[in-house]
């Protein structure tokens, strides 16, 4: 599992300059960032809640040891993070 979030990591942090970047920038704060900014809410917003049933729910059928459960809530958190900052990315660079 933390091989997995090892490489995550980059495209975490890309994700997460994208986002902060467009955020603090001039175009996203006018209209057209707010609709940016909101489809890529709509894109991330479903992943955790779905993400975690069914971590809970493999729970149930498999005992995950702790370190098990934190690593693939850490990783749940990295994808939804990437999502988010991909959307912005792809839809910034639609128009």
């Amino acid at each position: 599992m933390k091989i997995i979030g090892a490489l995550l990591l980059p495209f975490f942090f890309y994700a997460l300059y994208v986002l902060f970047t467009f955020i603090r920038s001039g175009e996203g704060k006018s209209e057209r960032g707010h609709k940016i900014l909101n489809h890529s809410y709509k894109a991330a917003l479903p992943i955790m809640p779905i993400g975690w049933l069914l971590i809970e729910v493999t729970h149930s059928f498999i005992n995950y040891s702790f370190e098990t459960y934190r690593d693939l809530m850490w990783i749940l958190i990295l994808i939804t993070f990437l999502v988010q900052g991909f959307t912005v990315h792809t839809y910034k660079n639609k128009q």
